[in-house]
C-alpha cells in the first residue's frame, strides 16, 4: 500500500562534471585520468530532493555527457514535472515509451527518484528496490596500472587496507607480461584473495588461450570479456574449451544479450546500471541470470563518485549472489561529490540505515567540478 502522501516531482535538473583521478586508469582501448559524469537532481513540492549519477560513456552506451544533459533536462523532465514520484515504476514507462535507449540518462534519473522518496519517507534506499540480503558488500580492487611492477605494488597496498578480490586489466600489456602479473599477483596475495582479469575486448582468441594455459596455477576466477562483442565464434570457441569461466560486460546491454551469452557458454555478467537503464532493469537482469545459473558482478562505470556507487552497494545488497565481486569506482577519484565518501572497514563497506542513498552531496564539490 501507498503512503499516503503524494510526492509531486517540483524539478528535474542535471549537470556534468569532470571528477579527476588519483592516477590514470589503463584499459584495452583508453587512458583515463579524468572522468565525465553527469548528476541529476529531482526536487518534490515539499522541498525533498534525490539525487542520481551516471558516467558518460560514448564507447559503452553511446551517450555523451552534453547529449545525457540535454536530454534530461529537454526530454525527460517535461515528463516527469507534476507527477508524483511514488508511481515510479509508471514514470519510467512513460519515459522509456517516449525516449528510445539513454540508458546512462535513465538509469540516473531513476537513482534520483528512488532517493527523493527514500528521502521523503525516510527508508534507505534498498528497502524500496527489494530488501536486503547482507547489509555489506567487499569490493574489489582495479589493477590498471599499466605496468607489472606497478600493478603489485598496488595491490601489495591495498590488501593491506583490507581488499581481498583484484581485477587486473587486460590488454593493456603483451601477453606474457600480463601472463606474468598473473602469477606474481598470486603469489603476493597468497590463497586468501581472489583474481580475475578483465580484457575489455583486448584479445583473440589464440591470446586468450595461451593467457589461460600459463595461469592455471594462478587460480583465476573468470576472464571478463575477451572479446569484441559480435566476435562470438571466439567467445563459442574459448568457453567450449572450458578452462576458465568468462564474464560478458559489454556485449551485454539488455535481457536478450544476456540469454545471447549464455547460449554461447558464458558464465556470469557484469551488471552496470548506466548499460542497462537503471536499478529496476538490473534487477530484472539479474534475476534472468540466475535462471540461467550465471554468476554476476555488479559494478560501476570508472569512476564514478560516492552517488553512483552507493546506488551500487543497494543493488548489491538485495540480489542473491555477488560471489564474483563488486565494483565501487569512487575510490579512484582524487575527490567526490559528497561530503563523507563511502569508507572500507577491514576490507567491507557498509550501508548503513540512512534514507535514501545515505549520502550528502557536497554542493561545494559540485559546483567546483561542473563543467555544465
Amino acid at each position: 500500500m501507498l503512503p499516503a502522501e503524494n510526492v509531486i516531482i517540483k524539478s528535474v535538473k542535471a549537470f556534468a562534471v569532470a571528477l579527476p583521478l588519483t592516477k590514470p586508469i589503463k584499459m584495452a582501448h583508453a587512458v583515463f585520468e579524468t572522468v565525465e559524469n553527469v548528476i541529476v537532481r529531482i526536487e518534490s513540492d515539499d522541498g525533498f530532493v534525490g539525487w542520481g549519477e551516471a558516467a558518460s560513456a560514448p564507447s559503452l552506451t553511446g551517450e555523451t555527457w552534453q547529449g545525457m544533459v540535454s536530454l534530461v533536462e529537454t526530454y525527460i523532465a517535461p515528463l516527469l514535472v507534476g507527477r508524483d514520484a511514488r508511481l515510479r515504476a509508471k514514470l519510467l514507462s512513460h519515459i522509456e515509451a517516449n525516449i528510445y535507449g539513454a540508458t546512462g540518462s535513465i538509469s540516473a534519473v531513476e537513482i534520483a527518484l528512488i532517493d527523493l522518496l527514500g528521502q521523503r519517507f525516510n527508508v534507505p534506499f534498498s528497502m524500496l528496490i527489494g530488501g536486503m540480503c547482507r547489509d555489506y558488500v567487499e569490493p574489489m580492487w582495479i589493477l590498471g596500472n599499466g605496468s607489472v611492477d606497478a600493478d603489485l605494488a598496488d595491490a601489495k597496498s591495498r590488501h593491506e587496507k583490507g581488499y581481498r578480490s583484484f581485477k587486473l586489466k587486460g590488454g593493456t600489456q603483451s601477453i606474457d607480461q600480463e601472463i606474468e602479473a598473473t602469477l606474481r599477483l598470486r603469489d603476493l596475495l597468497g590463497a586468501d584473495s581472489k583474481i580475475c582479469i578483465d580484457a575489455n575486448s583486448g584479445y583473440d582468441l589464440a591470446g586468450a588461450r595461451k593467457y589461460i594455459a600459463a595461469t592455471l596455477a594462478a587460480r583465476v576466477d573468470f576472464i571478463e570479456q575477451p572479446f569484441p562483442r559480435k566476435d562470438l565464434v571466439s567467445l563459442k570457441a574459448l568457453a567450449a574449451d572450458g578452462s576458465i569461466p568468462i564474464c560478458a560486460d559489454q556485449s551485454v546491454h539488455d535481457m536478450a544479450d544476456i540469454h545471447l551469452q549464455s547460449a554461447c557458454g558464458v558464465s556470469g555478467i557484469a551488471l552496470k546500471l548506466n548499460k542497462l537503464g537503471g536499478v529496476t532493469a538490473a534487477l530484472h537482469a539479474a534475476d534472468i541470470c540466475d535462471e540461467h545459473g550465471m554468476k554476476i558482478i555488479v559494478a560501476a562505470k570508472v569512476a564514478e563518485s560516492s552517488i553512483a556507487s552507493s546506488a551500487i552497494m543497494h543493488l548489491a545488497s538485495i540480489v542473491p549472489s555477488v560471489e564474483w565481486g563488486v565494483s565501487l569506482t569512487h575510490a579512484y577519484l582524487a575527490a567526490d561529490l559528497v561530503k563523507h565518501p563511502l569508507g572500507l572497514t577491514e576490507g567491507k563497506s557498509f550501508l548503513g540505515n540512512k534514507p535514501g542513498l545515505g549520502i550528502e552531496v557536497d554542493l561545494d564539490n559540485l559546483d567546483r567540478f561542473r563543467i555544465k
